[in-house]
């Protein structure tokens, strides 16, 4: 017994690399390598379907060189950009209500409401909205039968269905991000405000804006990465007369056959994403180095 018990303290205790090395080997195996293969793979170009390691920049003069790919890459940007805010503006309100204005018995109720639409396939539900946004859609009968619009709108294949589509995919990770900031929030604190006479906007601006900045934040790198990195909602929603980036990625590979092409598409979209999450962690950093911790 005295022995196994020496052995389980030593098993506790092993260092911190061992107990990190299963999920370290698993990130460099199905990510970083094949990452830092596609980085290799945009240097080369495609000769007879094969490829050809003469290590140029080639592909990606090419990308700078063409327009349509600076508005592709722009597109995406401001597709991203705008599902990170609608998405912050509808679940902040909703997550507020949940830690604070909602009995804690109907909240895991409400809850599972907000994550069900993730037990459903994407695809499914990207092609649900094409169903409520058609000119002869749902929501297009709806108006004309009580008189608001004379005429369908034009909503599906437009960058507005696109970001319906996004917000409704992404909506359910920025919500539990924020409940869960906002639940750990000490209410002593929100307490405290008010007896040294703020009144609710002061408080919320003062106290639980600063506190949930770090759910917040996190939120939107979810946000952003996922919304950027997104083809099926500009596909299925926002049609083909639009393109953005990651649709450029596809193209290169089914119909031009292009793999490095596609490969410094790829490359460009990561460092993207890395630069903008490098921004908002910095801004997260600051924030909490504010004032002893967060920001007023």
């Amino acid at each position: 017994m005295k022995l196994r018990a020496k052995d389980s303290r030593r098993f506790i205790h092993w260092s911190p690399a061992v107990w990190l090395s299963p999920i370290t080997g698993w990130m460099l195996i199905f990510y970083a390598l094949p990452v830092g293969y596609i980085f290799l793979v945009s240097f080369m170009s495609m000769e007879n379907y094969r490829l050809v390691p003469d290590w140029n920049w080639q592909n990606y003069w090419y990308i700078l060189s063409q327009a349509m790919y600076h508005k592709a890459y722009f597109t995406s940007l401001w597709l991203s950009v705008r599902a990170v805010i609608l998405t912050i503006l509808v679940a902040y309100p909703l997550s507020y209500a949940l830690a604070f204005a909602v009995p804690r018995r109907w909240r895991l109720i409400l809850l599972v409401a907000i994550i069900a639409p993730f037990w459903t396939n994407y695809l499914v539900r990207a092609y649900s909205w094409q169903i409520i946004l058609a000119n002869k859609g749902i929501l297009n009968y709806f108006l004309l039968s009580i008189g608001i619009i004379k005429e369908p709108l034009e909503i599906l294949y437009t960058h507005t269905a696109t970001t319906i589509g996004l917000v409704h995919y992404l909506l359910a990770i920025m919500t539990l991000n924020l409940y869960t900031t906002l639940e750990n929030i000490d209410k002593k604190l929100l307490e405290a405000a008010q007896d040294l006479g703020a009144g609710p906007w002061q408080t919320f601006w003062r106290v639980t804006l600063p506190l949930s900045s770090g759910g917040l934040i996190t939120g939107a790198m979810f946000i952003f990465v996922l919304s950027f990195a997104d083809y099926v909602s500009p596909s299925v929603l926002g049609g083909q007369t639009e393109r953005v980036f990651p649709q450029l990625v596809v193209d290169a590979v089914q119909w031009n056959i292009n793999w490095p092409l596609a490969a410094a598409f790829a490359v460009i979209m990561v460092a993207t994403i890395l630069l903008v999450l490098a921004l908002l962690s910095r801004w997260l950093t600051v924030g909490k180095l504010t004032e002893g911790g967060y920001s007023k």
